[in-house]
């Protein structure tokens, strides 16, 4: 049997043209696909430019406590090594991270009250805390370095400070108010570097 070219050019070295580019454009969709999703797949596992989700509350020494807040794009705060006491460390989500000074027989995880900061990523929590000032029972006072604090008079278990500039929330809690009040009012809660 004999091709014979049609008129409307459909005969067979058409055809196997037409198969050829189908092939080869397939090839290069199915290429750009595997492109997109290796970046997207890079892009979304890159652990050194964001800390692990959740970490379980640990004792760590002031130079792993460092680098651990080193490894953060916002500042985590603290107020300082303190004699006596041992460093808790956990990250409850990439957005919370809290430092607790542990006392005595107490051990990382230990349900008792003892002092903590806290520092939250948060967008302009310095007008947020001023807000909550306004509200009936909200103080606000300064802190040193223009720091905005709150705290609810009505209630007060924590003491809330916030620099303008900052995206960090930090909250002081000790078992003792006029504890965190005194501490933040003194200006010892301050980044870890």
């Amino acid at each position: 049997m004999r091709w014979q070219r049609s008129k409307d050019g459909s005969g067979p070295e058409t055809l196997k043209r037409r198969n050829a580019l189908l092939g080869v454009g397939l090839a290069i969709v199915v290429a750009v696909a595997l492109a997109v999703w290796a970046l997207a797949d890079d892009n979304g596992s890159d652990e050194s430019s964001e800390p692990a989700a959740a970490t379980e509350p640990e004792i760590v020494s002031v130079k792993a406590l460092r680098a651990s807040a080193a490894a953060h794009a916002t500042p985590v705060y603290w107020v300082g090594a303190s004699a006596g006491t041992k460093l808790e460390l956990s990250r409850p989500s990439p957005e919370q991270t809290y430092v607790r000074y542990l006392t005595g027989d107490a051990e990382a995880g230990d349900s008792r009250k003892f002092l903590t900061v806290g520092s939250y990523t948060y967008a302009d929590p310095a007008a947020a805390l001023r807000a909550r000032g306004s509200e009936p029972g909200g103080v606000n006072a300064t802190a040193p370095g223009g720091g905005v604090v709150y705290f609810d008079q009505a209630d007060p278990k924590s003491v809330y400070l916030a620099y303008p500039g900052i995206e960090v929330e930090i909250e002081v809690f000790a078992p003792e108010f006029k504890e965190a009040l005194q501490l933040v009012t003194d200006g010892r809660v301050v980044p870890i570097e």
